[in-house]
């Protein structure tokens, strides 16, 4: 008894592994039979789980050096044994082939019984735990025994039942291999109840460690069925059925592989396509096909679920490619009885595929390119327009200035999806829903049309609903960029002195919230002809070429509408006379968001008066760096951030820029991605590298004009703070600067009056820059005054005494109830970085680490001795 007392720690850990991969067993075991029918499966799994609880709880609560974590700990053990039990019912019930009210009523109340056993004798008044220093364990003894008598009343009771059940199962089979199961589960059982004996011997004795003796036993009692288990749910398959004279005249590979994933036979055709030059028995699938690890565990895992799935493979050996077919055949049970391979070669279509895939990617690679060459003149447009609105007095100016960055908002918008017909294509265009006013996106795209409108003496009205709700939810974006494709294009093809009108309504649905906008676009133009309204909606359709040689387009605008409208879940249709006129409807449903109605609309044109852009913030002291390779880019850039005084440098190439900030401290970069020379990305990681750099660790944030999928992800990935999308817009850079730039460096304005008022941070909060005193303040429910009391009660209550003293006596649970309270306490005034270390050592209690304690406890105090110093004097100096 003495070794396993100096031993009990070793066989403990023993116990939790064994436990941990019994859990394992059966959620492997009911992931390869979860096609199979019936609670058998589950019962498994569920004596698996029991098990591995058992002998999880009750090995961690003898290692727990708190009694109160052992306590909840053999609950957990108990809870276990509670699931093993109920599964041993579920088991027989199932295979006694019961009714299923029958089954749910047995177990039912089995689970009742179980639930009552759970709370009488998993009650702290049951037993008494024990923490026996001397071998560093902790125990139980009785302690209630009224409890303890119920328990074992109800083991017994349920161990009866469970027995006459058993034997009525055996009686009842006819068959060899359940007959085999039945044995195996009573060896298992008895192993199970002799493990308990030492526990009963607790009424009479007393017995330490018992737990010992039943973990191992529910181990071995599970391992003993777990085998049996296995045994009874495996088939094996034989080929021969499988005609070999058919096998060898296929044109085609055939394959056919057992259920443990072996090839069993394979044809003539399919050796010579694969080079199988050896017998085929034991051959697994990835000696076959080049594959990735785990890739031929999930074709077999998908074929067992019913899925004929196609693959496009390459042989190891003859690397020729090859389609491969996989399915499964079913037995009778419907269970795996084999696995077909299909194999065709397909080397010639895959040297077409290789082809058009790099010629797919040199589209995306010229997308990018051209994306950033138009965009960036959009960019110049769109900066010196916002300086004209911003600087401008003149209504009549301003009104024309307006109407500029209103188209050539539109214009961005229509050139993005116009660059990127190719995510449409692809299905990987982008749909954001937010609120907006459709009477915001009439206005834009009446005033974006109705100067050509004019120009060509044609009638452009507008027609909305007053009923259709004020504000809606959806693609704004898109929803303008089909209104204006389709105004667009009956403009193109209506002659003068035409008529176009839009008409917007709505139908309501089933559903309260939503509804159906109606968008009708009809004009007098010159029409379709019949044979052409089928294609009118595809790719680079342009009709009647000759007479409408003179009309601009490329013929991809009503392609992208229709796929817009697709995305959005929507429809459209046309009619049309030739030589009369066309009529777009269009049906997209929406979200509403504000139910009171629009009203009419009187006018659509805007009234000049536009609100003026106004800095929020100035930072005078704040220094930026701005890198791009266009001069009016950069001018453009200092012009939006002028009224906020920030001081700002500007560097034309990538090696004037590392040149800056090597010898200037920035406080925020902005840098241009593509550039000749050095991009972007070279800059950054130029400039991390070089740690002599004073603004080596400052944030860089990414300007790109690149629109494709993803890049603004890699961006983060290639390591910058963040990234601003180009054309700039004022609000994002200015939300940009204040959310990368030091909040000290930051004065709010009052933009109502245009007065700057200050909205710094207090003396005390400045003489608190070490700690993150917002976070603190914010705890404090905004109270400064409350926030300085906190601080003061935190200096005062100096917990490093304390934790040196229970060190020193290797106090360990006290020892980490003190670094639990230091970790809590730091937290609440903002110090993260104490609290993050005070955690550790926590932490290092609970996982018996006392290496890490002894290594970093000193280092930690000297940390916090420090904290307390700079709080002090920030305390005295602000007072």
């Amino acid at each position: 008894m003495e070794a396993l007392y100096r031993n009990v720690t070793y066989i403990n850990i023993i116990l939790a592994l064994a436990g941990a991969t019994s859990i394992h067993l059966g959620a492997s075991f009911l992931k390869r039979e979860r096609h199979s029918q019936g609670f058998f499966k589950y019962s498994v799994f569920l004596l698996a789980l029991g098990n591995g609880l058992c002998c999880l709880g009750y090995s961690i609560m003898s290692l727990s050096p708190n009694i109160i974590y052992s306590y909840y700990f053999r609950v957990i053990g108990l809870f276990g044994i509670e699931i093993y039990l109920i599964a041993e019912i579920l088991l027989v019930t199932s295979c006694l082939h019961f009714s299923h009210t029958a089954e749910f009523f047995i177990i039912f109340f089995t689970s009742v019984a179980a639930f009552f056993d759970l709370i009488i004798y998993g009650h702290p008044a049951s037993n008494k735990f024990i923490r026996y220093a001397t071998y560093n364990f902790t125990s139980y003894v009785k302690n209630d025994p009224y409890r303890v008598l119920f328990h074992y009343s109800y083991i017994c009771l349920l161990g009866l039942f469970m027995f006459i059940m058993a034997c009525v199962w055996a009686k009842t089979s006819s068959y060899r291999r359940d007959k085999r199961l039945i044995v195996f589960a009573f060896i298992s059982n008895i192993i199970l109840a002799l493990s308990t004996i030492p526990d009963y011997l607790k009424l009479t004795y007393d017995v330490h460690l018992p737990h010992i003796y039943y973990c191992t036993g529910i181990f071995l009692a599970f391992v003993v069925f777990f085998m049996a288990s296995n045994s009874y749910m495996t088939f094996y398959i034989t080929v021969n059925s499988i005609s070999r004279d058919i096998f060898s005249t296929l044109g085609t590979g055939l394959l056919v592989f057992d259920t443990n994933y072996h090839l069993n036979m394979a044809n003539e055709y399919a050796k010579r396509l694969l080079g199988l030059n050896k017998e085929p028995h034991r051959i697994r699938l990835k000696e076959i096909f080049q594959l990735n690890p785990g890739e031929p565990l999930q074709m077999f895992e998908k074929a067992t679920e019913g899925l004929s799935i196609d693959y496009r493979l390459t042989a190891e050996v003859t690397g020729k490619v090859v389609l491969v077919n996989f399915s499964c055949k079913m037995d009778r049970n419907q269970e795996p009885m084999c696995y077909i391979l299909v194999a065709t070669d397909l080397t010639e279509e895959n040297h077409l595929i290789k082809e058009a895939q790099a010629a797919n990617e040199a589209k995306s690679e010229f997308i990018s390119n051209i994306s950033h060459e138009i965009r960036t003149p959009i960019n110049i447009i769109s900066g010196m327009d916002e300086l004209i609105l911003r600087e401008c007095t003149d209504e009549q100016i301003i009104k024309y200035a307006d109407n500029i960055s209103v188209a050539s908002k539109n214009l961005t918008s229509l050139i993005n999806d116009v660059l990127d017909i190719s995510k449409i294509e692809s299905g990987k265009l982008e749909i954001c829903s937010f609120d907006y006013s459709i009477k915001t996106v009439l206005r834009d795209c009446y005033n974006m049309f109705i100067s050509l409108a004019d120009k060509k003496h044609q009638a452009l009205d507008f027609i909305c609903n007053p009923d259709l709700p004020k504000t809606l939810k959806g693609d704004e974006i898109r929803i303008k960029q089909i209104l204006s494709n389709l105004i667009s294009n009956a403009l193109k093809y209506t002659p003068e002195n035409g008529k176009i009108s839009a008409t917007i309504d709505f139908k309501e649905t089933a559903t309260p919230d939503s509804l159906l906008l109606i968008i009708k676009i009809k004009d007098n133009g010159i029409g379709i002809r019949d044979e052409d309204l089928p294609y009118v909606f595809d790719n680079f359709q342009r009709f009647e070429l000759q007479r409408n040689r003179t009309i601009q387009g490329t013929g991809l605008g009503l392609s992208i509408t229709k796929n817009l409208i697709t995305l959005l879940h929507g429809d459209i249709s046309v009619e049309s006379t030739y030589g009369c006129g066309s009529t777009f409807t269009v049906k997209v449903p929406q979200t509403i968001s504000d139910h009171s109605p629009i009203g009419p609309i009187s006018d659509y044109k805007y009234t000049g008066k536009i609100r003026k852009y106004e800095s929020s913030f100035v930072a005078p002291n704040a220094k930026i760096l701005t890198v791009d390779d266009v001069q009016m880019n950069l001018d453009v850039f200092c012009g939006l951030l002028k009224k906020t005084q920030v001081q700002i440098d500007c560097a034309l190439t990538g090696a004037e820029a590392l040149s800056l900030m090597g010898s200037t401290k920035y406080d925020l970069i902005f840098l241009d991605h593509m550039m000749p020379e050095m991009d972007g990305v070279e800059v950054l990681k130029r400039l991390r590298e070089d740690t002599t750099s004073l603004s080596h660790d400052v944030p860089v944030i990414m300007l790109t004009a690149n629109a494709t999928m993803g890049a603004d992800q890699k961006y983060l990935e290639d390591g910058f703070t963040d990234y601003l999308s180009k054309p700039i817009q004022p609000t994002q850079l200015d939300e940009m600067v204040l959310k990368h730039l030091p909040e000290e460096l930051i004065s709010y304005v009052n933009t109502s009056n245009n007065t700057p008022t200050s909205d710094s941070p207090s003396d005390l909060m400045h003489a608190l820059d070490f700690i993150d005193a917002n976070a603190g303040l914010e705890f404090a429910a905004g109270d400064e005054d409350f926030y300085r009391q906190i601080l003061n009660t935190y200096v005062t209550e100096d917990k490093r005494p304390q934790l040196n003293e229970l060190l020193e006596k290797e106090d360990w649970p006290n020892y980490q109830i003190v670094a639990h309270a230091l970790k809590g306490t730091s937290l609440t005034i903002g110090a993260s970085e104490l609290s993050a270390a005070a955690k550790a050592l926590e932490f290092a209690v609970k996982e018996n680490n006392l290496d890490y304690i002894k290594q970093h406890h000193n280092s930690v105090m000297e940390q916090y001795g420090i904290l307390l110093e700079k709080i002090k004097n920030a305390l005295q100096i602000t007072s």
